[in-house]
């Protein structure tokens, strides 16, 4: 096109301001001169996007735990929509966060405006028998992550390109391992576990306080155990400093601005609330356990639209019970503590886990998923409004 083009990015939560972070710089440096607007964080304004909201600290998972965000929310999909009217941006990308971005998409097709799904609702794994059908009707275009997803998506009548996972892209080099472990002043064999809470407040609350029971349990029984807990993002410093003023039995290290995926390549065993997280440690190769609690009337509608018997990815992916899956009352430190024991004493145990981790990563795709991504989108400018 001989016009300076306009794109949209909206992304909801950490992991999709990541996510939409790093597609931003792709599209960049091909496109030097194009302009990038949209809902985001902070990950988002590096990467040079115009950021009109940042929604990522009211993201919640429930229906209840909802309610507090719905306001701030309402107002800066608001200020989207008008937006969208105002500039009519060349491309809508809508990056994960379901309810919010499916309301933007719907919007922008009403006004004619060409839109792409990166990293698009998991319809095929929750939700009502439409739900992929619904999310088609509103995408010019789906980049998919999954190949199941891609599956469901295409049967639904989508357009869908498989771009593989980027999360392929974010393994940390070899070469950055020793660099992090001299910066967290680990040695080798240290006995590494590392917490991952979420990257929702409401996550935090409620699993931060059983993964410090469960650290301080472990640390009685391996009294060399070191406990890394990466903060997810600024916004969470507050609260994770509360929860371990009131949990001074674990000696846990924080870590800042480092690498999460980094910090799982040192760790012998890392509890994981159930999400990204898991999937990152499938990804770099680290024993994991997840954990999740929603409010009950969540979790009695969840339990009645789940399509898998499992909610972490890695078991979904595989169809086997890969990773320890501890929701709603069996999220408490005890049986955290009991099953992520074994993965420390146990090498057989270690190493089994470790072969279905390997499975799961090469589902995933090759590496490459954000280039590939970029490089659609481009070709999405490239053709006329309604072509293919």
């Amino acid at each position: 096109m001989n016009r300076t083009p306009t794109i949209f990015l909206s992304a909801g939560e950490v992991s999709g301001d990541m996510h939409a972070a790093r597609l931003a710089s792709a599209l960049r440096s091909r496109l030097p001169d194009v302009r990038l607007l949209g809902i985001g964080s902070h990950r988002m304004r590096e990467a040079g996007v115009e950021i009109l909201a940042d929604v990522t600290p009211h993201a919640a998972v429930g229906l209840l735990e909802h309610l507090p965000g719905l306001r701030p929310i309402a107002r800066a999909f608001a200020k989207a929509r008008a937006r969208l009217e105002e500039v009519r941006p060349d491309l809508v990308v809508l990056v994960d966060y379901q309810g919010a971005n499916m309301e933007l998409a719907r919007h922008a097709r009403k006004l004619g405006l060409r839109t792409a799904y990166y990293i698009a609702p998991q319809e095929w794994i929750w939700g009502l028998k439409g739900g992929p059908a619904k999310v088609a009707a509103v995408s010019d275009v789906i980049l998919s992550v999954f190949k199941p997803e891609a599956e469901a998506y295409r049967a639904a009548g989508a357009r869908v390109i498989e771009v593989g996972h980027p999360l392929l892209d974010m393994v940390p080099p070899p070469r950055e391992r020793g660099r992090l472990a001299a910066e967290l002043g680990l040695v080798q064999g240290d006995p590494v576990l590392s917490l991952f809470p979420g990257s929702r407040r409401m996550e935090v609350d409620r699993l931060l306080p059983p993964m410090l029971e469960a650290a301080a349990l472990l640390q009685a029984e391996i009294p060399a155990l070191r406990v890394v807990l990466p903060v997810a993002s600024p916004g969470l410093a507050e609260r994770i400093g509360q929860g371990l003023l009131e949990a001074p039995a674990a000696r846990i290290q924080v870590v800042h601005d480092v690498s999460g995926m980094g910090v799982m390549q040192l760790s012998d065993v890392v509890l994981a609330a159930s999400g990204t997280a898991v999937l990152e440690a499938a990804v770099v190769g680290a024993p994991v356990v997840a954990a999740y609690k929603v409010g009950l009337l969540a979790a009695w509608v969840g339990r009645r639209l789940l399509r898998t018997p499992y909610v972490t990815l890695p078991n979904i992916l595989t169809g086997e019970a890969i990773v320890p899956e501890l929701l709603q009352e069996q999220a408490r430190g005890r049986q955290m503590f009991e099953t992520a024991l074994p993965l420390f004493q146990d090498p057989r145990r270690r190493v089994r886990m470790l072969q279905q981790l390997g499975v799961v990563r090469t589902r995933l795709g090759e590496a490459g998923a954000v280039e590939r991504a970029a490089g659609a989108l481009v070709s999405e400018l490239a053709c006329p409004v309604g072509g293919v």
